[in-house]
């Protein structure tokens, strides 16, 4: 079994969760390689089955997909982030700081992009943001955040790749669509693969 299959084996459910992904993701781990090994051994069943958790929001950048899962621990998501496909979805005014029902820590694999966070002043569903921090993260870096904090991800590099470790889902789902079919699925494998075999681009 490799790291991404085992990942969510040794969280330990007494104690909060977030920290010990963030911590995980942290280790001297070649998450490159075990995720390009980890989903080359996936198969499509594999992937059709693990698809009924990423309809939940269309038409954002990135495009994701879910590879491993553990019953009351969470998900491990790979997200492949498209230059084109966020400035196409930014002028379309479809992208804007948001939350996420799930608590989640991420490591970025491969690429960059600009990281935002933002305090809210108003409700959860009416925001009133402020943002207090951004930084442009690299590959290697990383972070953890609540699902009731606001951030939004701008300018990734082209190909930017990250593995994502989510939480159970602290509220109901908003959007959903149906799951994705098992060509488009297995394309954006394929496209996640491709991207980690390429050279890394920059970011501005």
């Amino acid at each position: 079994m490799n790291a991404i299959a085992t990942l969510l084996d040794g969280m330990d459910r007494g104690r909060p969760l977030l920290p010990q992904m963030e911590a995980v993701l942290r280790d001297d781990i070649d998450w490159r390689a075990a995720v390009e090994e980890h989903m080359a051994a996936l198969g499509i069943g594999d992937l059709v089955r693990l698809a009924r958790h990423d309809s939940e929001t269309p038409d954002v950048d990135p495009r994701v997909l879910t590879v491993a899962e553990r019953d009351g621990v969470g998900l491990v998501r790979i997200n492949l982030f498209s230059r084109e496909r966020f400035a196409r979805l930014w002028r379309g005014g479809t992208l804007s700081p948001h939350y996420h029902r799930r608590s989640f820590a991420t490591r970025i694999i491969k690429g960059a992009y600009h990281h935002l966070r933002f305090d809210n002043a108003g409700s959860q569903d009416t925001p009133q943001l402020t943002c207090t921090s951004r930084e442009v993260l690299r590959t290697d870096s990383g972070y953890g955040i609540e699902w009731q904090e606001y951030h939004f991800v701008m300018f990734p590099a082209d190909a930017t790749v990250t593995i994502n470790v989510h939480l159970p889902p602290a509220v109901p789902a908003k959007v959903t669509g149906p799951p994705a079919s098992a060509d488009t699925l297995a394309r954006l494998r394929g496209d996640i693969l491709t991207a980690l075999a390429a050279e890394s681009a920059s970011t501005a």
